[in-house]
């Protein structure tokens, strides 16, 4: 009896100890338990957000439980105010960026028109709007996706709200009198953006549950945007198309991105019309800069 009473001590110290460490572990600056306050870790902070507005607790905690989900102020910083600067998509119509989607359109005639003959959507679109997000694959981003939607759901916290109106001042060059409005307009912005990560952490969990990728590693733009196409995932979940029957769509793949942005654009209201075409690539990206850029380059490639 002696050896097996020695056995069960043994174990229940070792049991203890190993207790007592973790607890010290998570008392310190990598807790990421998710309790709530102020001096809780922003991760866990983020992670009780994420709960609260109705995202799977199982999967946040998967993603809690990586190493890769990290909390990072500079997707609060700039999903909340890239508004405030102006961005230049003049480089997408240079003689190369014509030259390389002449090329696209060549290799890939044959999907681009048979997206085309599905959705209405002319093949110079689909290669100029590919050349515009991603340089047709060559930058797709390595930022952690779930991370960046994370550390969004903290935009209306007092810190955050208080850094970004004073950015915002700066870029736009506001006079100081003005920051009350200014504030109030990034606190507005700020509670949309929390809403908005909260709604794209469900639709990862979603395309999890889907098992035709893994969102807990996904890596894309500092906007949560990834693939080819630079959807976000709740484009995926609406528009992603499978582009090669293959039965999976994945949209760092030419077919399925192809078809996926087709199918986004058609569903977007694409149509004979010049402003019913503008009016889908706005849906695409909110941007009358952006609309221009894909237009423009989509004429010049096509021209003989």
């Amino acid at each position: 009896m002696l050896p097996i009473l020695s056995t069960i001590l043994t174990t229940a110290a070792t049991l203890l100890l190993s207790l007592v460490t973790f607890t010290q572990e998570t008392s310190t600056g990598d807790d990421r338990s998710p309790k709530t306050g102020a001096s809780a870790h922003p991760l866990a902070r983020a992670a009780q957000v994420a709960v609260d507005r109705g995202v799977d607790k199982a999967y946040i905690e998967l993603l809690m439980g990586d190493s890769m989900t990290l909390f990072d102020e500079k997707y609060v910083r700039t999903n909340v105010t890239n508004f405030a600067t102006k961005p230049d998509y003049s480089h997408n119509w240079s003689a190369e960026a014509v030259s390389n989607v002449r090329e696209f359109l060549e290799k890939y005639q044959s999907v681009l028109h048979r997206a085309d003959s599905v959705h209405g959507v002319p093949p110079s679109i689909i290669g100029a709007l590919l050349w515009v997000e991603t340089k047709h694959g060559r930058v797709t981003g390595k930022h952690h996706v779930p991370s960046v939607y994370l550390s969004v759901l903290l935009s209306n916290e007092p810190e955050f709200i208080e850094s970004n109106t004073l950015l915002v001042m700066k870029n736009k060059a506001i006079d100081s009198s003005k920051i009350d409005s200014v504030r109030q307009s990034v606190t507005k912005r700020a509670e949309r953006k929390v809403t908005w990560a909260a709604q794209q952490l469900k639709a990862l969990h979603a395309i999890q549950q889907r098992k035709t990728m893994n969102t807990i590693t996904l890596r894309g733009s500092w906007a949560g945007a990834f693939g080819l196409t630079q959807f976000l995932p709740s484009s995926y979940v609406s528009s992603a198309a499978d582009g090669n029957d293959d039965g999976t769509i994945d949209l760092y793949q030419i077919d399925d991105a192809v078809f996926s942005v087709a199918n986004y654009l058609d569903r977007a209201g694409w149509g004979s019309s010049a402003e019913q075409q503008r009016k889908a690539i706005h849906h695409y990206n909110n941007s009358d800069d952006y609309v221009n850029a894909v237009m423009k380059l989509a004429s010049l490639a096509a021209a003989d």
